[in-house]
């Protein structure tokens, strides 16, 4: 079977900005640019060929697991997965990116993998949301394993479980890590009643009657590793002062 990676491509993939790789269906390397590569800690890209997340030379490996899920979404789906990665990276600092995960298709338009295109955060407030999911991947009291490595999130719903409002979406977000409801209404700018009022609803939506149960399904359906957008786009002070 022939290659996806042409030379056409490998060509496009180099001038790309920020940081691209290119795995197959088996979430292997085909390609990635010189600036991917440096960044996990190799000093030339044909190193990367090859290679899967769990190879990874740097602190990012520990959310192989995430990385591998997400291909695997990406490729039954067919659509484009919008991720914000939090890791330590080969230079042993943490940095924040805004991905885009998206099919990797051959000549007939056959999905065979994944081309991945991540681009550093420089905003001050999604470096402050950075810093916060970073505090509570650390947290003693987080209490939640997938949560306590490195993280990676999924930017909207996911691709099943019940549709959720914006800010069912952003209450969904904070309960899932240990907030309770006088400190989510106080990031959010809402009163407690408002934010128990949305709870009801949301157990009404996962057809639950307690909070431990809305939990268990909601992460059971994905919802932990996804971030709601209105998040991205909010002053997180308040948020961050929860802490």
């Amino acid at each position: 079977m022939a290659s996806p990676i042409t030379p056409q491509l490998k060509q496009l993939i180099n001038t790309l900005p920020g940081f691209v790789v290119c795995k197959d269906s088996q979430s292997t390397y085909l390609y990635a640019n010189q600036r991917d590569a440096e960044l996990i800690g190799l000093r030339h890209q044909e190193e990367a060929i090859g290679m899967s997340d769990l190879d990874l030379p740097c602190g990012a490996v520990e959310s192989a697991h995430l990385f591998r899920a997400q291909d695997r979404e990406v490729i039954r789906s067919g659509q484009t997965l919008r991720v914000l990665d939090i890791h330590r990276y080969a230079d042993n600092t943490w940095h924040s990116f805004l991905a885009h995960k998206m099919p990797l298709r051959d000549q007939a338009q056959n999905i065979v993998g994944v081309i991945g295109q991540m681009h550093e955060i420089k905003t001050r407030e999604l470096l402050a949301l950075g810093v916060l999911l970073n505090k509570i991947a650390y947290s003693a009291k987080a209490g939640i394993d997938p949560l306590a490595t490195s993280t990676s999130y999924i930017i909207g719903s996911p691709g099943h479980g019940p549709k959720l409002t914006q800010r069912q979406e952003e209450i969904m977000f904070l309960l899932l890590r240990g907030k309770s409801a006088r400190l989510i209404g106080r990031a959010l700018g809402i009163s407690t009643r408002t934010v128990e009022w949305h709870l009801c609803m949301l157990k009404e939506k996962f057809a639950v009657l307690s909070k431990s149960e809305l939990i268990d399904k909601a992460i059971e359906l994905g919802y932990l590793h996804n971030i709601p957008p209105g998040l991205c786009k909010r002053s997180l002070s308040l948020v961050l002062r929860e802490d």
